[in-house]
């Protein structure tokens, strides 16, 4: 296929005979009708200067409007994401915006790309870049390396589309394989519990708000052949129980990953040794820069990873070689990596390197904790220490965890919150 040609004309009547289509509170429109509308749309979209801006609201309009630019010839450019950030004018049918000059790939990149947003670690958005038609190869090495993706009828996603989970995981492979699209809202429990139930599947949630899940099951379902993907981590053994309450039988697929690098690691088990799995089969995956405490920078390359960024350093090299700063260590077993945190978010105290996820790990895996937070306030002289924990602790406890760790730490605070008082983000990060 080249550059120019529509990326998603070799699925275009895959779509036109599917009975699969897009499911949200409205219900069911079948791919056939989408890929009806989006051709019409396709033959009138008009050349932009930098492509178009398509929203990544979970209807179907989005759907409409990715389509209708992947049909698109010469193939155009396109963000998923909010026109009022990253786009200019009036909408195009009400499905896309034209893109502005802020919204375009650096001046050196040539041909199709396609965009996602991500804060990163500065709370600014910016757009990351990669190519349209490496997204069909990226789907193969999903559905090669990881059997639940190959079995998957329904891909469910609770998420906007333009989250980096939400939009490899499950929008990316339901519209290239022409599988069902489930697009639910937090509250839509039931929603989800009936297009899921007695089917094999893929769900992608915060696991803060799949604990809302009790009471969603109709009465008998069984949801054994549906895999949980918690989106954002945050995946702890308690939680794990009371989504199977909610969705019985269900299953659990932990996965590594972010906008930049695509998908790193996957595991099934679900357990408090902070274990990340080992590298999806067919990915490369590899430490490099490795410390003498045996931590190292995860570097991958693959279809699913981003190239250029707009607003932010990108680290990438001319081999394809991309990483996000994650720092990781192998597992005592051999089975996977011990996630440390992020080459960003390294904390020296009296010289000592201090990982956060380390000791969120250590807080995590006292009794009656359902989560818990590490912040860095870095305004002063030296760098202090909060940590939150949620569910039934004592302020003790906690310091007590923080100072068994290998590297001690002595928090400059300790904040405990009760699970029913706690606040989470829409990807599932206990707020302090």
């Amino acid at each position: 296929m080249g550059d120019d040609a529509p990326w998603l004309r070799s699925v275009a009547e895959l779509l036109a005979r599917s009975d699969h289509g897009v499911v949200d509170e409205s219900g069911r429109v079948p791919w056939r009708d989408i890929v009806g509308r989006a051709r019409d749309l396709a033959a009138e979209l008009p050349r932009t200067a930098h492509g178009w801006v398509v929203p990544a609201d979970c209807t179907v309009r989005s759907l409409v409007g990715l389509l209708a630019i992947g049909l698109a010839t010469p193939s155009p450019r396109w963000v998923l994401g909010d026109p009022a950030r990253w786009g200019v004018g009036r909408a195009f049918h009400d499905v896309a915006w034209a893109a502005g000059a802020h919204s375009a790939p650096p001046d050196e990149v040539r041909g199709p790309t396609y965009a996602t947003a991500t804060s990163g670690s500065t709370g600014r958005p910016r757009l990351l870049f990669g190519r349209p038609h490496a997204l069909h190869e990226a789907v193969r090495l999903y559905v090669e390396g990881m059997p639940e993706y190959g079995q998957a009828e329904v891909f469910a996603a609770c998420s906007s589309l333009d989250f980096a989970a939400a939009f490899y995981v499950v929008m990316v492979p339901a519209l290239l394989r022409g599988r069902d699209l489930l697009l639910f809202r937090p509250h839509q429990w039931a929603l989800a519990g009936r297009h899921l139930a007695d089917r094999p599947g893929i769900c992608l949630a915060p696991p803060a708000l799949a604990t809302l899940t009790a009471g969603a099951a109709p009465a008998g379902a069984r949801y054994d052949r549906t895999t949980f993907v918690p989106a954002g981590g945050g995946l702890t053994p308690d939680r794990a129980r009371r989504i199977s309450v909610g969705l019985p039988g269900c299953r659990f697929l932990t996965m590594l990953g972010s906008t930049e690098t695509g998908l790193l690691t996957v595991r099934r088990e679900v357990d408090a040794t902070g274990n990340l799995g080992a590298p999806l089969p067919g990915k490369q995956v590899w430490l490099e820069d490795v410390g003498p405490d045996g931590v190292g920078m995860l570097w991958t390359r693959g279809p699913d990873t981003r190239f250029a960024a707009v607003g932010g350093e990108l680290r990438a090299r001319p081999d394809g070689a991309v990483s996000a700063g994650d720092l990781v260590r192998p597992a005592p077993d051999g089975t996977g990596y011990l996630l440390e945190g992020r080459v960003d978010d390294l904390i020296k105290v009296d010289g000592v390197t201090v990982y956060p996820a380390s000791v969120a790990a250590a807080v995590q895996a006292l009794p009656g904790v359902t989560d818990a937070r590490v912040s860095v306030d870095r305004s002063g002289p030296v760098d202090r220490i909060t940590v939150l924990a949620v569910g039934d602790v004592t302020e003790e406890l906690v310091r007590s965890a923080c100072a068994g760790l290998p590297s001690p730490v002595v928090p400059a605070r300790v904040l405990i919150r009760a699970s029913t008082e706690a606040a989470f983000n829409d990807r599932g990060k206990a707020l302090l």
